[in-house]
């Protein structure tokens, strides 16, 4: 059971869940707006017009454009995706070499599994930029059916006079499954390694993932304490002091009376049925948050489900140790 030891404070505990609550409904796979109350933090350059900050227009705006941009891609619409470039951008790539490449990648990937964004910088003017404007750096975390190892990253840009985001640049690295199982294979687990080492070095703000992101994570039957979805909800449901909401699609249990909140995935969700159980529990003098997952889908969805809840807690975590 994935476990984060935190240091302890009067009615932490009840805070975490709160803030939890308020990420409950997050699912790497989309975008989603976040809560008002959580922690926000605005990475800005150094080189940036002296005092600028984005307003919350051009961040939605921005993630807008990003999500748009991904999901035409991701679904093979090279058309709806071309259209969202920058004008600079179009003209050094026809149409024509842009579908060819966005048709080839998702043959080689397979269906997406997960997008997460790790993180947004923001610059404004820049003298090292190619034309004055707003810029958006946004480094991703991608994973596919038959891709494991994918990171990158999308230039966005807005011009002075404003108006929507479009793409100024699209960068991607990746190793895909079957090249891995080669490399493994005929060489080694550390020539794997290595390669994508240095394949990934060209995404800012990439953090390799432990060893369990190239291999299977191991299961826990029964950690949950019920033995599907479906009945979980069910007894969930017929406790009078569970409280029901629904964010982003997903639907959210609160159990104020033993601090753990539940979120159940929708059913256009890749690890859908699945439920994740997130608990505040004091052990020793310290809360630590505890995260069990039952998941009724393919493994590779589920695994991703746990991974994507894991660097939800880590952040959250960290969010709320700053904030005190």
């Amino acid at each position: 059971m994935p476990c984060l030891a935190i240091r302890p404070h009067a009615a932490f505990a009840i805070a975490l869940l709160a803030a939890f609550a308020a990420f409950g409904g997050v699912t790497p796979a989309r975008a989603q707006t976040p809560s008002p109350d959580a922690p926000h933090e605005i990475n800005v350059t150094s080189d940036s017009a002296p005092g600028w900050i984005p307003s919350p227009d051009q961040e939605r705006a921005a993630r807008e454009a990003a999500t748009a941009f991904l999901a035409a891609l991701d679904t093979g619409k090279a058309r709806e995706a071309y259209a969202l470039l920058a004008d600079k951008n179009r003209r050094h790539m026809p149409y024509a070499t842009f579908s060819a490449g966005v048709s080839r990648f998702n043959a080689e990937a397979g269906a997406v599994v997960e997008r997460r964004v790790v993180k947004t910088t923001w610059t404004k003017d820049p003298s090292d930029a190619p034309v004055p404007g707003v810029y958006a750096a946004i480094d991703l975390v991608s994973h596919f059916a038959r891709i494991d190892r994918h990171c990158g990253y999308l230039i966005l840009y807005q011009p002075p006079a404003g108006g929507p985001f479009r793409v100024m640049r699209q960068q991607d690295a990746y190793v895909t499954n079957a090249s891995a199982d080669s490399i493994e294979t005929q060489q080694s687990k550390a020539q794997l390694d290595a390669a994508w080492r240095s394949a990934s070095a060209g995404c800012p703000n990439y953090v390799a993932e432990g060893p369990q992101a190239d291999a299977p994570l191991p299961e826990q039957p029964g950690a949950t304490g019920y033995p599907s979805v479906a009945a979980a909800l069910v007894d969930l449901r017929s406790r009078p002091g569970v409280e029901f909401s629904t964010q982003n699609g997903w639907t959210i249990a609160t159990d104020n009376g033993s601090l753990t909140l539940w979120s159940f995935a929708p059913t256009d969700h890749p690890a859908y049925p699945s439920a994740v159980k997130r608990q505040a529990v004091q052990t020793g003098g310290q809360t630590s948050l505890q995260m069990s997952v039952l998941c009724e889908a393919d493994k590779t969805s589920c695994d991703a489900l746990v991974r994507s809840f894991q660097d939800l807690s880590a952040q959250m975590t960290r969010s709320l140790q700053k904030g005190r």
